[in-house]
């Protein structure tokens, strides 16, 4: 099992997932796919920063900021904390992911 993350850490994560809303599944960091793994359902670092990358992805691909139900950012966040997970095992197996060049943060087709 993973250290927990520090707040330090959190917060460059956090940043990231601003700054790279476009970053590709084959991109995101090794640090969070592990986090993914570690626990049964997303922590709340981990909620947080799902519904941040998703939120930036959402304003990149409408060119606008959306508000969205809650509800709707809550279903992203599982499905994109899922696939997360995924792409950690196919990283410790090393094998290719077939989502390697989708946007981590879109969640199109994981439903």
């Amino acid at each position: 099992m993973p250290e927990p993350m520090d707040q330090k850490t959190e917060a460059r994560f956090l940043k990231m997932a601003l700054e790279h809303p476009k970053m590709t599944c084959a991109e995101a960091p090794d640090e969070i796919l592990e986090a993914t793994s570690a626990e049964a359902e997303p922590t709340p670092f981990l909620e947080e920063y799902f519904a941040t990358g998703y939120a930036e992805w959402l304003a990149v691909k409408h060119g606008r900021r959306m508000s969205l139900p809650q509800n709707l950012v809550n279903r992203a966040i599982l499905v994109l904390w899922n696939r997360a997970g995924l792409l950690h095992t196919d990283r410790l197996l090393g094998q290719s992911s077939p989502d390697a060049e989708k946007p981590f943060f879109d969640d199109e087709g994981l439903y």
